[in-house]
């Protein structure tokens, strides 16, 4: 165990593993960040931003974060929370009117449905028990006909297909649109939640999502690179993103000619690019209860809060795709918190896996993650990029072992 959080510590065996995954191939590159609360940050980077590519990999490198992009929308809605512009348990139709009278379905025909038993609240939207899907997932298919796809780049409809939404008002009303596949509040689904909160920020504060995120957490915390746009001028530092097809790498998106420099519009559940050295910020801040150098953006006890089991009661567990249950898993502000200390299962969403009850954070599709222990005051994020989301699925296991044994001997 760690006496003083306060100090650097290093993560030789995680370090060691990163440079294993680049040379054998698996990645052809990426970056670890870590650090203790009132120490500077650490980083350990290698391999370059693609294969074929020489440019290096760094802290300032930009990746495609997916998923880690829920906890950023979840912490924002905990500010309007605090503020008194929204409340944990108010009905999202006060908001969004069109979803004042949803229905459910009854079976697996969309068009034989029942009235919701309650409203969709906003901790629904933060714990993904809404009673929404998306592509690929619960009511997949039926989403995806309607042109509700967060995360698939350059989509081309299908026949019978609607586009997709081109701003986040569209493509709530399309959701409202739709039945869903829970009564809200009795079962967890991954979904677009975290997208139809995007929404919500944007209307309730009375600015675009994208306008709220810079100036109350990007600009105050200094994430310089941090958004839902790559510039022109980023495309140097962006990374590639591989794809495995028959056994060789693709290019699934070529940063210089990237699916981020014309994006649909700014998802919450997995829109956001970012940095090491940016979201190794958003993490300190978290850690140390709303403040980062001075400037405080939220108060400890609404931080507290966002980190907690949000679940309703009602759910009692956390599934994943492919039927994976998450044990000892529940759900705060648009990321997991370990209830009981995890057990490694061997499964690709072996998430967190190894760690102590308390942790909290979210991985990405392509390959990110963050974990943030608040009882060390010590978090870990590992950056990197692949695609499909299941080739590596064992690289975030292991990385996240492989630190806690060199946090053990620290």
């Amino acid at each position: 165990m760690l006496d003083d959080a306060a100090i650097t510590i290093d993560l030789p065996e995680t370090e060691a593993k990163l440079r294993q995954f680049i040379e054998d191939g698996v990645i052809p590159g990426g970056i670890l960040a870590w650090g203790t609360v009132g120490a500077p940050v650490q980083y350990h980077a290698g391999g370059t931003l693609g294969f074929g590519r020489s440019d290096a990999v760094d802290e300032r490198s930009i990746f495609r974060i997916y998923s880690q992009t829920k906890p950023i929308t979840g912490i924002a809605a905990m500010m309007l929370i605090e503020d008194g512009v929204i409340a944990l348990d108010q009905p999202i139709s006060e908001i969004l009117p069109a979803f004042a009278e949803m229905r459910v379905m009854e079976g697996d025909d969309p068009e034989v449905t029942r009235p919701a038993a309650r409203p969709i609240t906003i901790r629904h939207l933060l714990t993904h028990t809404a009673g929404f899907g998306m592509a690929g997932m619960t009511l997949g298919a039926l989403y995806m006909k309607h042109g509700v796809a967060p995360g698939t780049r350059e989509r081309v409809a299908g026949p019978g297909e609607l586009p997709t939404p081109t701003s986040l008002a569209e493509l709530g009303n399309r959701i409202a649109a739709l039945p869903l596949a829970a009564d809200p509040g009795t079962r967890f689904d991954y979904s677009v939640a975290l997208d139809v909160l995007g929404l919500v920020i944007e209307v309730a504060s009375g600015m675009p999502f994208e306008t709220f995120l810079e100036r109350r957490l990007f600009e105050p915390l200094g994430m310089v690179d941090t958004g839902f746009l790559i510039a022109p001028e980023q495309a140097a530092r962006f990374a590639d993103l591989p794809e495995q097809k028959d056994g060789k790498w693709a290019l699934a998106d070529d940063a210089a000619d990237s699916f981020y420099a014309r994006p649909y519009y700014p998802a919450g559940g997995g829109g956001l690019v970012s940095t090491a050295q940016d979201y190794a910020r958003f993490a300190t801040m978290l850690l140390t209860e709303g403040e980062l150098d001075g400037v405080r953006v939220l108060k400890p006890e609404t931080v507290r809060l966002a980190r907690s089991n949000l679940l309703p009661e009602a759910v009692t567990h956390v599934d994943l795709p492919i039927g994976q249950t998450l044990s000892g898993v529940g759900f705060g502000a648009g990321m997991s918190v370990s209830l009981t200390r995890g057990e490694r299962t061997g499964g690709m969403f072996d998430w967190p896996g190894d760690v102590p009850a308390g942790v909290f954070g979210w991985p990405g599709a392509a390959g990110t993650a963050c974990w943030m222990d608040p009882e060390r005051r010590f978090f870990l994020l590992y950056l990197a990029q692949y695609w499909p989301s299941w080739l590596n699925g064992a690289m975030r296991p292991e990385i996240i072992a492989a630190a806690y044994r060199d946090l053990d001997r620290a």
